[in-house]
């Protein structure tokens, strides 16, 4: 009995999560992982790793792995990226490979308009091996295929604000396989404000929403406190049904760490599972017009 519980959760999460998107909730620090334009925005080599495991203590819970890198070239005015994610719920994997091409044109002196495309591929994979199912069905049958991927993306940014518009998977799948995998065409519209409170300290309110086809639209919205340069907290909810704390840590110049923990509601599907998620993020100055001693707000 057990084994058949365990069963039907775990097709309930492949449902649920189907034609999502993989989640995470440290975009608001590496917002190249939802928008192609950023890329090279930060005026460095920017590189992020990413782990993501939601619903801890749960057999079969949803587990996403990114990996990104990305640089200004051309004194600023591009920037070149490269973006990884593993996505793993229950017994399908997607893994996402993306190249990432920006250009930024300066609107006046302090403001920037980033135009970014990112091309790649999408691979599904689907192993009911190890579970007991009906023989011979169909929609249980394994599966490993690769789908083309193309998405696009628009960043208007300051000092002071952020607008992000972005569409990162454009392509609709050309299988019924591809089609019930972790993917769909999304839309991103993020925006954030600085408040300068002092000469050491901002606050950054932010909100995000996610719309897909077929899929019910999410929203995130969340406020940071920022410190110099030196550290992060805050806290956000995504759609009032979980919420969440944020902190990242500058441990020196190049180096930061993240973590965000988040507690869901009775209106969750994952009740009684927290979820932990864990950032790296490294800058490095690669040529002499790369600036690490500039205050990033977004």
């Amino acid at each position: 009995m057990k084994k058949i519980i365990i069963l039907c959760m775990l097709l309930t999460i492949q449902k649920v999560q189907a034609q999502m998107d993989p989640l995470q909730a440290q975009y608001v620090n590496t917002p190249m992982v939802i928008n192609p334009a950023y890329a090279g925005l930060t005026r460095d080599l920017n590189l992020a790793v990413d782990y993501r495991k939601q619903w801890a203590g749960f057999d079969g819970s949803p587990r996403t792995f990114s990996a990104s890198g990305h640089m200004a070239i051309n004194k600023n005015k591009m920037g070149l990226g490269l973006l990884a994610v593993q996505d793993h719920v229950g017994s399908n994997t997607t893994t996402e490979m993306e190249a990432i091409y920006s250009y930024h044109l300066p609107v006046n002196n302090e403001t920037t308009l980033s135009f970014g495309l990112q091309f790649g591929a999408i691979n599904y994979q689907t192993d009911y091996s190890e579970l007991i199912v009906a023989p011979n069905d169909p929609k249980l049958e394994t599966a490993n295929e690769w789908q083309p991927n193309f998405g696009a993306g628009l960043i208007l940014t300051n000092d002071v604000y952020f607008l992000s518009f972005s569409l990162p998977k454009m392509l609709k799948p050309s299988t019924e396989t591809a089609s019930q995998g972790l993917y769909n065409r999304s839309l991103y519209l993020m925006g954030g404000y600085n408040f300068t409170l002092s000469s050491r300290l901002r606050l950054k309110p932010y909100a995000l929403l996610r719309a897909a086809t077929d899929t019910k639209s999410s929203y995130d919205v969340g406020i940071n406190l920022l410190g110099d340069d030196s550290y992060v907290v805050g806290a956000f909810t995504r759609s009032f049904h979980t919420y969440g704390l944020m902190a990242q840590l500058r441990l020196d110049e190049l180096l930061r760490v993240g973590y965000v923990f988040e507690l869901p509601t009775n209106q969750s599907a994952g009740t009684q599972y927290t979820t932990h998620e864990l950032q790296l993020i490294m800058r490095l100055r690669m040529t002499e017009f790369h600036d690490l001693t500039r205050v990033r707000s977004f």
